[in-house]
């Protein structure tokens, strides 16, 4: 391998020094090698037809789609190469949506590169979809292009949702905002990746030939519509259809009214409200787009007031109405700004000069009717009629833009209440937990000590079983052979070998590491090493990692203790942090015991564990000299005390899942229908033992408002695990939904008595 380039959630990719056009992407070693070997498999046998693009002498790697299988040295499956994308080449769609940011990027800003790279995105991706391979998470910041060809350049494709035999290898990630309307509530099932990445694509092309505009943004009507882009998207509210949205006004610098016919006909498929909605695929829009992109065909035309903009044959130009419409609220705003000061300035004047005249100056004399005139001449009722103007000009701008073809403006709101009364069961369920993280073991343990200074105990206990069950069957794989396991624990912790740093056994810690992140002793090795060399800062992250792969090992927690009396001299954090050392010890001191000969007294571990503990202490108070040695036996001496003072906590009181009553305020919300204005409902509540909610679901169905002001209630509360004979438990609560024109309040239900109960 070459340098490493980029490391991320599922592997690292380094140069191949053999092979400068490619690179290697190695998995992590935690990760589920068959699964990835099968999915890489897929990708081999079902290559999308996307070759390299040959042009004026350079090579465009459109796809970075795996090339063939990479394999350790035991013939073990590691990873894959891919082409070499040049990453200095490309740029974000993103960044050429909005014009002042692409030419800040040095990027085109006229329609002509927009409507090829839309064109050469839906090429891409109906070479995808020809393998039923999909995206999924397709959004302007997931895409790149080559700044001087417009190709594009798709990258981390071993995360979409691919193809394999009779197995499909689902696609993990998805963002609200390009999420499909059928998907909103329920999520997106099996199968159905065809028609989001139909719905994502849409709303790409539709920003890139929109100034970036998302399709379901706009002016609201009413409160009725939602205030965030996923809420319209579920509610159907598409504002720049040929026929115009009820409840939502266009963008006022939209340009969507000088597109061609047939374009937005292809827009009002993608966003139809249908249940069923024929949606263009990524083949339909490459066709229609290369039409308008290609010179030849004569069907886009350089603007003739501005050379830099071009628009649609036969239409005017939407980047320069935009630009008027921008013009003309900058200048409305400028003005209004200068008639509020013009009116400020006489009688800030006058009071200065009736009390706040300078010595030797004479007061300045205003002319009559000075208060009311203004620095250009125009009365108040003058600026008036302006503003009002500039206001009218707006609105026109507005409505001449919005659809060519007005619907009736005095539709019965009662016809629109029956509309959106659609009734629907409230159902929620939390993403996915990407699991327990290094990250999440740093803040755990930083809880952990701030819980013990503010004396919170049940805090302590809840923070300790809570890491503890993190690493349940979770250890390193070399600890299957408890006699081996021990000798290598002596010789790795023995006096010595440590804590003094040796290059060549830091690098065979670090090799280790990298097959197997979860190898605590080699990681705490590493932490004493850079103790001995005076960063403590990188001593933590790696005595940190020890916790996360091992949370019952005491002396890693030692090992922060000791960083945390060099790093900033925190006594009392130390103390704390040996505390929970010898406290976790005790609790699992029989992770320590040995097997015993026949005729010799079982071992349960104690005392195995006490002389770790104790080697590991005196090894730790090696690494600094000086004043350090008496700290640390002082924190050694003082946290003793206080393991004992936690070793007597009592358990955790019995107790039933729960919301913290205090968290469930009273909501408003709009009422729909006036048969559903009142009424109760049945929550119920699955609560994890960490405190986080994973699922909840109504009784009966609701109108879709009230369930989105429940959905984001449920959100806010705090939530009570339950515990039982001292243990956290996973359990489900329930609680009342009472609601009455326009407010709804919430109570916990009394328990339904099961069988079991």
């Amino acid at each position: 391998m070459g340098k490493l380039i980029k490391s991320g959630g599922a592997g690292s990719v380094y140069l191949l020094p053999g092979a400068p056009a490619q690179v290697a992407k190695l998995y992590h070693p935690h990760l589920d090698r068959a699964a990835n070997r099968r999915k890489l498999e897929a990708m081999l046998e079902l290559t999308p037809e996307l070759p390299d693009q040959l042009e004026n002498g350079k090579r465009y790697v459109q796809i970075a789609w795996p090339q063939a299988a990479v394999f350790d040295g035991q013939d073990g499956f590691a990873g894959f190469v891919m082409p070499l994308l040049d990453m200095a080449q490309t740029a974000e769609l993103e960044q050429i949506m909005q014009e002042r940011q692409a030419r800040a990027a040095g990027l085109p800003t006229g329609l002509g590169p927009k409507l090829t790279l839309a064109a050469n995105l839906a090429a891409v991706i109906d070479a995808l979809h020809q393998q039923q391979h999909y995206v999924v998470d397709l959004k302007p910041v997931n895409l790149r292009f080559y700044r001087d060809s417009l190709y594009i350049a798709m990258l981390d494709c071993d995360g979409f949702s691919i193809q394999g035999h009779a197995e499909r290898f689902p696609a993990e990630q998805f963002t609200a905002d390009y999420l499909a309307p059928e998907f909103q509530r329920k999520g997106m099932p099996a199968g159905t990746e065809m028609a989001q990445d139909r719905f994502a694509l849409a709303v790409v092309i539709f920003q890139l030939l929109n100034f970036g505009i998302h399709p379901y943004s706009g002016r609201p009507g009413n409160a009725q519509v939602a205030t965030d882009i996923p809420g319209r998207i579920r509610d159907g509210c598409y504002a720049y259809g040929i026929k115009r949205h009820k409840q939502l006004a266009p963008n006022a610098t939209s340009g969507h009214a000088l597109m061609p016919p047939e374009l937005r006909a292809m827009f009002d498929r993608a966003f139809s409200q249908s249940p069923k909605p024929q949606r263009p695929s990524a083949a339909d829009w490459a066709q229609l787009l290369r039409g308008y992109a290609q010179r030849s065909g004569g069907k886009l035309v350089v603007c003739t007031a501005n050379p830099e903009h071009q628009h649609f044959a036969g239409l005017g130009c939407a980047a320069c109405a935009r630009d008027k419409v921008i013009g003309a609220a900058a200048q409305a705003s400028v003005l209004a700004q200068q008639q509020m000061l013009a009116q400020s300035q006489p009688r800030q004047r006058s009071a200065r000069g009736a009390h706040h005249t300078a010595p030797g100056q004479a007061p300045v004399r205003l002319p009559a009717g000075g208060a009311q005139a203004n620095a250009v001449g125009i009365s108040g009722k003058g600026w008036a009629v302006v503003v009002l103007l500039i206001v009218l000009f707006l609105i026109g701008f507005t409505a001449w833009t919005s659809s060519s073809d007005e619907v009736n403006k005095k539709a019965s709101l009662q016809a629109q209440a029956d509309q959106a009364a659609g009734l629907e069961v409230f159902r929620w369920r939390s993403r996915k937990a990407a699991g327990f993280q290094q990250s999440d073991a740093r803040k755990a343990v930083h809880s952990l000590s701030q819980a013990i200074s503010k004396g919170d105990d049940d805090a302590v206990t809840r923070g300790l079983q809570l890491l503890y069950r993190s690493g349940e069957g979770k250890s390193s794989g070399y600890e299957g052979d408890k006699v081996r396991a021990r000798l290598r624990t002596t010789l790795m912790e023995g006096l010595g070998a440590m804590p003094f740093y040796a290059p060549e056994l830091a690098k065979t810690y670090l090799d280790q590491l990298q097959a197997d992140p979860r190898d605590h002793l080699a990681a705490a090795a590493m932490g004493r090493m850079h103790l001995s060399l005076n960063e403590p800062q990188a001593a933590r992250q790696y005595f940190e990692q020890a916790v996360w792969a091992h949370p019952t090992d005491g002396v890693s927690w030692l090992g922060i203790a000791a960083t945390a009396l060099m790093r900033g001299g925190d006594e009392q954090d130390a103390v704390n942090l040996v505390a929970l050392a010898q406290l976790t010890a005790y609790r699992y001191a029989v992770e320590n015991a040995m097997p015993t000969e026949p005729g010799e007294p079982a071992d349960n571990g104690v005392a195995a564990t006490a002389k770790r503990m104790d080697r590991a202490a005196k090894v730790l108070r090696m690494v600094q000299a000086g004043s350090y040695e008496k700290r640390w036996d002082k924190a050694l001496a003082d946290g003793a005390l206080l393991a004992s003072k936690l070793k007597a906590l009592p358990p955790l009181p019995d107790q039933p899942a729960s919301v913290l009553r205090e968290t469930m305020t009273t909501v408003d919300y709009g009422v729909l229908d006036e048969k559903q204005a009142a009424g109760e409902n049945r929550l119920t509540l699955s609560i994890a033992a960490d405190g986080s909610l994973t699922y909840a679901a109504a009784e009966k169905p609701m109108e879709p408002q009230l369930n989105k002001v429940i959905q984001d209630s449920v959100k806010r509360w705090t939530y009570l695990p339950a515990v039982k004979h001292g243990q956290l438990q996973d359990a489900k609560a329930e609680v009342l939904v009472r609601y009455r024109n326009g407010r709804a309040s919430f109570v916990p239900a009394e328990a339904r008595v099961s069988v079991e109960d």
